[in-house]
Formats: structure tokens, C-alpha cells, sequence
């Protein structure tokens, strides 16, 4: 069985960045050695973040590689609401609602958290790899 790696919002920005850390794991993905997640409103952040520092028009680019790519972008659906909102309202302000979300999509797939965040990390919920920032 393929380790399933679900990606939050940092990894995927360091990504764009030419990290060699998170460049390896799409590598694995890549290779059908392991398979790449992240959700719907990851991409929203990962758009925002992108926008505000260099533009739509690369926000664009990066949001449309990563729905080309071997990375699964996947729906917000009602059961995942439920426990992202669950574990929103059990952690409070020590988390992001988006950070919700991908959290209860890491538990869902029974998958590797990979994430920039401490927080996320410490929290211990799911399996998780933290990726240092350079």
C-alpha cells in the first residue's frame, strides 16, 4: 500500500520555491511510489498567499500545475465539515480553519500530514512529517 502524504499549504508554497525537501516527496508521487493529497481550500490559501506576494497571474500558474499534476485536490464535503469543524471548535485559536480542514482530511485518508506548522505537528492527531523552513 502507497503512503498517502497530505499536503498543507506551506510544503506546497516551499514547493514553488524549489525546496529540496518537499520536491523529494512530489518525486515519490511522481513515481506512483506514493500518492499526493491536498483540499480545495488549501489551494484557496495557497492562491492568496501566492497573489499577495507576486501577482494573479503566478497564483494562476501555480494553482493550475498542481491541478495537473499527480496531487489530488480534493472537495469539501459534509462529513468533512463536520470534523473540521469538530476539531476547530476542540482547539480553538491554536488553529486555523483551514488547518481544520486538512487536519480531518489527514485523519479521512488515514495519511502523513505534511506541513510547515509546529502547531499541527504537536497536536499529534495524525501522522505527520514537518518540513523545516529554510
Amino acid at each position: 500500500m502507497k503512503n498517502k502524504l497530505v499536503f498543507d499549504t506551506g510544503p506546497l508554497l516551499l514547493y514553488f520555491a524549489g525546496d529540496k525537501q518537499v520536491e523529494v516527496l512530489f518525486n515519490e508521487i511522481n513515481a506512483d511510489r506514493a500518492e499526493g493529497y491536498t483540499s480545495e481550500l488549501n489551494l484557496a490559501e495557497l492562491y492568496n498567499k501566492t497573489c499577495a506576494k507576486f501577482g494573479r497571474k503566478d497564483a494562476e500558474v501555480r494553482i493550475t500545475s498542481l491541478r495537473l499534476s499527480k496531487i489530488r485536490t480534493l472537495p469539501i464535503d459534509e462529513q468533512l465539515t463536520r470534523e473540521a469543524g469538530n476539531l476547530k471548535c476542540t482547539y480553538g485559536d491554536s488553529i486555523s480553519l483551514v488547518d481544520a480542514y486538512i487536519l480531518a482530511l489527514a485523519k479521512r485518508l488515514k495519511g502523513t500530514l505534511i506541513t510547515t506548522d509546529y502547531r499541527l505537528a504537536k497536536l499529534k492527531l495524525v501522522q505527520t512529517r514537518l518540513i523545516q523552513i529554510p
